[in-house]
């Protein structure tokens, strides 16, 4: 108790001009904020299943089926959980600072994880129907990084497949298109890499 005391007044000097109910207000106010809103795309179906994810080399938050603890959702959860449960400790209960902040990183890890399950289910959900890329002959994507002019690489486009966003490999059949540019699938090679030429 004493060394927690210790702490106690060291925490409420190092809050002292900017107190740490501020702290947890900020970050309270602008994870939920940007929760709200990264839900709401996801909902929308805009971009790919999320936007980045540190787990996996592609940096892509929702691409394979392994579990990823570090995401922007579960990055958001924990900045709102631990935000408000900081403020509540603080203000409602009148908890010192360092029990405060304790009792907010736990409660932000437990949303964190929780949301970082809920991702992986998702995915899983995600991957367990089958899709053929033929389907999307004839469709139109948004290109998702720049595919350049035809024999010189490979980029990525995004379309819907079998009513399924997904982000495919593609080549061109003509000429460079620029990321988010509107482009027509044409064809489909073995590696199921998709052919595209800019939409007209």
């Amino acid at each position: 108790m004493v060394l927690a005391g210790f702490l106690d007044s060291i925490a409420d000097q190092f809050f002292s001009e900017f107190t740490d109910s501020s702290v947890y207000f900020v970050m309270a106010a602008i994870g939920t904020l940007l929760f709200l809103l990264r839900v709401l795309l996801l909902m929308l179906g805009t971009g790919h299943d999320g936007d980045f994810d540190l787990d996996h080399s592609d940096g892509v938050e929702g691409h394979g089926g392994e579990f990823s603890f570090f995401s922007l959702l579960s990055i958001l959860s924990f900045l709102m959980g631990a935000g408000w449960l900081g403020l509540a400790c603080r203000q409602e209960w009148g908890l010192g600072s360092v029990l405060s902040a304790l009792s907010a990183s736990g409660f932000g890890f437990f949303l964190m994880t929780i949301s970082s399950l809920g991702l992986y289910y998702m995915r899983r959900l995600d991957e367990s129907g089958g899709y053929d890329v033929k389907n999307c002959i004839g469709n139109m994507g948004r290109v998702y990084l720049k595919v350049p002019a035809k024999g010189q690489g490979r980029g990525q486009i995004e379309i819907t497949v079998d009513g399924r966003r997904k982000v495919l490999d593609a080549v061109s059949a003509s000429t460079e298109i620029a990321s988010f540019a509107t482009a027509r699938v044409v064809g489909v090679q073995e590696d199921e890499t998709l052919i595209i030429e800019p939409a007209t």
